[in-house]
C-alpha cells in the first residue's frame, strides 16, 4: 500500500506541474469533473499537395510580361510634393516573406469551484530555400517599372551619386541589401504573428541605415539645406507578405474555451516596418500611406503540414492529465504545434509579386504633386 500510494501521489505531482509550467508548444484546453471539456486549441488544415517545381521558361516569361493594375481605389493616403524640385531616389527598398509564426492563447483560471486549463496553439510556416535570383528579378523588374512611371509622369529623378557628391544627403545611402551569400533580414512583431523578411534593393543600389524606431531625425543641418534649395531625398519601400495570418487572439479560459490560429498563401503589398508610407521624403518627411494592404489574388503557394505536436495526441501527457482531473480536481494544459512549409511557384509568384508592387508604384506616382 505505501508503495502504490507513492507512485499516486508523484503522479500527481506530476499532472500539477504539468498545468503550472509555462507552455512551450501549442496549447489546447482542459478539462474538469466540474466542467465540460474544453474545446481544443487548433490550427486549419494545410494543403496536402507541394507546389510544382518552377519551369525556368515560365518564369522568364512572367518576368517579361505586362503586368495588370489592380483596382487600388483609396488605398492610397497622402501625397509628396516633388514637381519642380531636385530630387534623388535615394533607396528602392523591397522585403520579401520568408518564414512567419501565428499564435493564440488562453490563460488558466479558477472560478466557482471549476478549474479552467491554459490553451496555446502556434502555427510556423517557412519558404525552406527562397529563390534569391526570382526575388532579385523582380525586384529590379519593379525598379524599372516605377521609373518609367516617374518619368511619364514628367518627374526626373537625378542620378544619386552625382547628387550626393555635390549636395550630400539627409539619410545616407550605405546598407547593402541581400546578395547571395549575405543574406538580410528584418523582422516584424504583430502582436499575435511574426513575420521574417529578406530584404532586396535594385541591382547595385544600397539602402538607407535605419534604427529602433526607423529613419530617425537623419542629419538636420542638411535637411535645412535641402528645404532652403528646393531640394529632396526619396525613400521608396514595400513588403510582400507571402502569408494570410489569423488568430484568435488572448484571453482566460473561463470566457474563452479554446484557441485557434491559422495561416494560409496568400499575398498581398504593404507598408514596410520602420517607414511611414511606401513613399516617404527626406528632407521634408511627407509620406504617401496605406490605408490597408493591397490584396493580390491569385494562386502562387501551397502550406503543407511537415510536422507539430499536439497534446491531445501524446498518450503520456492524457494520462499524467487524467490523473491530475481526478485526485486533485486539476484541469491539464492544452498545447497544439504544427510547422508548415511554404512551397512557391516561382513564375506565379513573379507574376502576382509584380502585380501588386507596379499597381502599388502607380499609387506612389499618382500621389506625387
Amino acid at each position: 500500500m505505501l508503495a502504490r500510494s507513492t507512485v499516486l501521489s508523484r503522479l500527481a505531482l506530476a499532472a500539477a506541474a504539468a498545468c503550472v509550467a509555462p507552455a512551450v508548444l501549442a496549447q489546447t484546453d482542459p478539462a474538469t469533473p466540474a466542467a465540460p471539456a474544453a474545446a481544443p486549441a487548433t490550427a486549419a488544415p494545410a494543403a496536402t499537395a507541394p507546389a510544382a517545381p518552377a519551369d525556368p521558361a515560365a518564369i522568364e516569361q512572367a518576368l517579361k510580361a505586362t503586368p495588370v493594375l489592380l483596382d487600388a481605389a483609396g488605398i492610397a493616403k497622402g501625397n509628396a510634393v516633388l514637381k519642380g524640385k531636385r530630387f534623388y531616389i535615394a533607396e528602392y527598398r523591397v522585403l520579401f516573406e520568408v518564414s512567419g509564426r501565428v499564435t493564440a492563447n488562453t490563460r488558466a483560471a479558477y472560478f466557482g469551484g471549476r478549474d479552467y486549463g491554459a490553451t496555446r496553439v502556434s502555427v510556423n510556416y517557412e519558404w525552406k530555400q527562397p529563390d534569391l535570383q526570382l526575388m532579385q528579378a523582380i525586384t529590379d523588374k519593379a525598379y524599372a517599372d516605377f521609373l518609367a512611371r516617374m518619368d511619364a509622369a514628367g518627374l526626373k529623378p537625378e542620378p544619386i551619386d552625382a547628387f550626393v557628391q555635390a549636395n550630400g544627403a539627409v539619410y545616407e545611402t550605405k546598407v547593402e541589401p541581400t546578395k547571395p551569400g549575405a543574406e538580410v533580414y528584418e523582422e516584424v512583431d504583430l502582436g499575435y504573428g511574426k513575420r521574417k523578411y529578406m530584404v532586396f534593393a535594385p541591382t547595385g543600389t544600397r539602402t538607407v541605415e535605419r534604427g529602433f524606431i526607423g529613419l530617425g531625425a537623419g542629419n538636420i543641418g542638411k535637411r535645412i539645406d535641402f528645404s532652403k534649395g528646393n531640394m529632396e531625398g526619396v525613400s521608396v519601400g514595400m513588403v510582400v507578405n507571402l502569408a494570410a495570418q489569423e488568430s484568435s487572439g488572448g484571453g482566460s479560459s473561463m470566457f474563452k474555451r479554446g484557441s485557434s490560429a491559422n495561416a494560409s498563401a496568400a499575398m498581398e503589398v504593404g507598408v514596410p516596418p520602420k517607414q511611414f508610407g511606401v513613399l516617404q521624403t527626406h528632407a521634408t518627411s511627407q509620406a504617401v500611406q496605406l490605408t490597408a494592404p493591397l490584396a493580390v489574388p491569385g494562386q502562387f503557394a501551397d502550406l503543407r503540414e511537415v510536422g507539430g505536436y499536439d497534446t491531445q495526441k501524446d498518450a503520456v501527457v492524457q494520462g499524467i492529465q487524467m490523473l491530475g482531473r481526478l485526485t486533485m480536481g486539476l484541469a491539464g494544459n492544452n498545447s497544439k504545434k504544427v510547422d508548415m512549409a511554404l512551397e512557391v511557384d516561382g513564375a506565379a509568384l513573379a507574376k502576382h509579386a509584380l502585380q501588386g508592387m507596379v499597381s502599388t508604384n502607380q499609387m506612389m506616382v499618382g500621389a506625387i504633386q
